[in-house]
């Protein structure tokens, strides 16, 4: 991976080449992150201290575009390092208070300009959900990520993420990408998971306020397989009763996001991202379907290279 550090002022540097990276993306829970090695010389003790962005290229292509967090000097046996960390621009976002406020008729646009370009981020992709408004609630001490994803998940039913180079994108997940895993395709480990726990069967949705009737939301695959876990919810009083049953929607479409994961590693760098579909047409375990990619790690060192990835159905 070729690796560049910006200032503030827009002035660029080339590092060495890298004696190790660790890169990660996902769909920003946690924030996406890099950490990057290379030999260092004293004469970069400016560059570094000026640095506040980070950007990786693999055969030309942006892989990461983030923030600058710290970096640490060292010198032994193996000469003088430089170690550096960062994360995503996610972090611009969630390093910041948003102020308390009450939305009433809160759209994508006006969400956008109070909660993500006064942070300094300007690279967005909002896709075609500028119309929706909703009323929203922002607590004292709650970041402006919290408010953009929570606004993205409840309102527009999608969640927020960030692109390779840095994008903000509200694009429902999909990428437009596809990575096939079949028997041309080299697999170092796999793992699957199929866990129940947690997972809501039925959700009692209620207005304990205003005595509206109770309105019920079924998961039917979870039940037909057994499942059986029943969850009651309360809403405010001026809920409605489509607002209450989206609402029993959310509740189940969270509680399944992690019944069935598949995490499977391959000597490949930068397989995939979080948001390409996966194909699994053959693996060590003989699990095949349609999958997203949820997280990928890309990493590389002295003993090898590869890119884990973590799988959910679609």
């Amino acid at each position: 991976m070729d690796a560049y550090v910006y200032s503030f002022a827009g002035a660029g540097w080339r590092l060495p080449g890298l004696l190790r990276w660790d890169v990660s993306h996902g769909f920003c829970s946690p924030c996406d992150s890099f950490e990057a090695e290379f030999l260092y010389e004293p004469d970069m003790i400016g560059v570094l201290r000026s640095a506040c962005r980070f950007r990786g290229e693999w055969k030309g292509q942006c892989v990461f575009f983030g923030v600058v967090d710290d970096f640490e000097l060292s010198v032994g046996e193996g000469g003088r390092v430089c170690t550096i960390h960062g994360r995503g621009m996610q972090a611009l976002l969630l390093d910041s208070e948003a102020e308390s406020a009450e939305y009433y008729a809160a759209d994508t646009e006006f969400i956008l300009r109070r909660h993500v370009y006064a942070c300094g981020l300007s690279d967005v992709d909002a896709g075609s959900y500028g119309a929706v408004a909703a009323s929203l609630s922002v607590g004292s001490g709650e970041s402006h990520w919290s408010v953009l994803s929570r606004f993205a998940e409840f309102c527009l039913g999608l969640r927020p993420r960030f692109s390779p180079e840095g994008r903000l994108l509200l694009d429902g997940a999909d990428s437009g990408r596809s990575f096939v895993l079949d028997d041309s395709v080299a697999v170092t480990s796999q793992r699957y998971v199929q866990d129940r726990y947690g997972v809501i069967s039925q959700a009692l949705v209620k207005n304990r306020a205003n005595g509206a009737a109770a309105v019920t939301v079924e998961n039917p695959e979870f039940s037909s397989i057994g499942g059986r876990s029943v969850r009651v919810v309360s809403v405010p009083r001026r809920t409605g009763f489509d607002a209450m049953r989206h609402t029993g929607s959310y509740q189940i479409k969270k509680s399944g996001e992690q019944f069935i994961r598949c995490f499977l590693t391959v000597p490949q760098c930068f397989a995939a991202f979080p948001g390409d579909r996966a194909s699994l047409r053959a693996s060590p375990l003989g699990i095949a379907g349609e999958f997203r990619v949820w997280s990928s790690r890309c990493f590389a060192d002295g003993r090898g290279a590869g890119t884990t990835l973590e799988l959910r159905p679609l």
